[in-house]
This record gives C-alpha cells, structure tokens and sequence, in this order.
C-alpha cells in the first residue's frame, strides 16, 4: 500500500460535524486573525468552509479524504497568503509530494480513520477560512497586508516554518 493511500481515512458525517462544532468554539484560540466576514464561527457550524475546501482540493489535485492532501492545501494556501502570490499547478504537486514523503513516518499511520479525519479536518477547515477571508478583504490593500501578516504569524506558529523564508520548486518548499 503507498503511504499516500494509508494517510487516507473514511469520513464520517457525524464527526466531520463535531470537528466544525469544535473548530468553530476554539477559533479564537487556534489562529490570531482577527475576522472581518461576518460569523465566522457560525460560517464553520453551517459548513460554509466544506464546499471551499473541496473546489480547493480538486482544483489543485489533492485527495479530499486524505491527510496528504489535507496538509499539502493547508501549507499550499498558507504559503500563497503569507506571500501574497498564487502556486501554480506544479507547485501544488510538488508540496503535495513532499508532504506525503515527509509524512512516512509520522504516526497518524499507526492511528484511526477517526484520528486520521480530525487532523485533516481542522486543517482544511482553517485553510478554506483563511481563504474566504481573503476574499472578503480583496477590494483592500490593507485588509489583504493584515490577513497575510497575521497567516504568516499562525503558520510560523502551527507548523514551526517561516512561510516567507521559503521558495516552492520542482522539490517542494526549498529555503531562500
């Protein structure tokens, strides 16, 4: 079996709307953003974000139901709004396959679908908010700075990595 599919989970209904409740009540706690669209908590709980994530997911060809394809988006979309630039199509796979490389050993193989699913979730759950708020803030310069600075500071604080320390090459994310 390829590592990518053994990051693969069966999604359930009942916990994709638990991890939205979830995401939805520690919102504040999980990005420093401060939101200008309105709600967005209640945007989580009515699944505003499943149908951006999933236009995102198939748009840039990455599994949905996989926690390759759920960190490769989320580092993807963290880059571009920390950067204020756009990834091309082989940019995107590039991230995804160095992120289902650096993924072997991680040890959300060894846990359940449910597990598996929770991980993935709340990634493509921030991810797509990010991404509707970038919208909503598109008409402003400033509001655009405010939402790229703030991504950037959660990124370095999620994942350890200064998104603006780095390229996307051919190999993935390549230091500057």
């Amino acid at each position: 079996m390829r590592t990518a599919d053994r990051l693969s989970f069966q999604r359930s209904a009942d916990l994709t709307g638990q991890i939205e409740e979830g995401v939805a009540t520690r919102l504040p706690q999980l990005v420093s953003l401060r939101f200008r669209m309105n709600d967005p908590s209640r945007f989580v709980k009515t699944a505003g974000t499943r149908s951006i994530y999933r236009r995102e997911l198939e748009a840039r060809r990455l599994p949905e139901n996989s926690v390759s394809g759920a960190t490769a988006l989320f580092l993807a979309i963290g880059w571009e709004l920390a950067n204020g630039q756009r990834l091309s199509p082989a940019q995107n796979a590039a991230i995804f396959r160095q992120t289902t490389s650096g993924l072997q050993s991680s040890p959300l193989l060894r846990q359940s679908h449910a597990r598996r699913q929770q991980e993935s979730e709340m990634r493509l759950i921030i991810a797509a908010l990010w991404l509707e708020e970038a919208r909503a803030r598109a008409s402003s310069a400033r509001l655009t700075k405010e939402l790229s600075d703030a991504v950037w500071r959660d990124m370095k604080t999620i994942t350890s990595n200064d998104m603006r320390a780095y390229d996307v090459t051919a190999k993935g994310f390549t230091e500057r």
